[in-house]
């Protein structure tokens, strides 16, 4: 059986990644394809092969149901996930630095819890010392401009670091990545 390849948020991923991406033997991707930027008929459209999955990492049931996902498709070879949007590119100009509470609540907790589950759950399904890897990806067009947006980002990229030397000691990869660099 081939290793499955995760890419879970596709929402966020770019068309000509997520190509690349369904270039893997086992391709799986998860995320809100009911969203108005999913590229899931797009894809198919041109003849894409590959598992798709609605998947909303903002959720307990959404994150329940991506790791059990992910444990029914064991082995895994790799998994990718784009950070959603930051909260400052909802808004635009000075209407960053006011958007809604609510509004930047909730991306803050879909970023930072995303990134706790994903990494954990991946840690845990993932096969020690052979190859297998997890890519945390992030838009590089999406500058961040508020204190928020580079608190979450410092808080995105420290995670990772961090966890990226102990999942070596492992025999596990973690990065970090652009969008555009993670397609296999």
């Amino acid at each position: 059986m081939a290793a499955t390849g995760f890419w879970i948020g596709v929402e966020s991923m770019t068309l000509a990644a997520l190509t690349e991406a369904a270039k893997h033997p086992h391709p799986v991707f998860c995320g809100r394809l009911a969203a108005e930027n999913s590229p899931r008929a797009e894809l198919e459209a041109s003849g894409v092969k590959a598992e798709w999955h609605d998947v909303a990492l903002d959720t307990p049931v959404g994150q329940g149901c991506l790791l059990d996902l992910m444990r029914q498709r064991v082995p895994i070879e790799r998994v990718v996930w784009a950070l959603p949007t930051l909260p400052n590119a909802q808004f635009r100009g000075a209407d960053a630095m006011s958007a809604p509470l609510d509004t930047v609540l909730a991306a803050s907790r879909e970023i930072t819890e995303g990134l706790l589950v994903m990494i954990r759950g991946a840690e845990a399904l993932l096969e020690p010392g052979v190859g297998g890897g997890m890519t945390v990806s992030y838009d590089d067009r999406d500058e961040p401009v508020t204190p928020l947006a580079k608190g979450l980002m410092a808080f995105v990229e420290t995670v990772v670091s961090t966890e990226s030397q102990r999942w070596s000691s492992l025999g596990l990869s973690l990065t970090l990545g652009s969008v555009g660099a993670v397609e296999q």
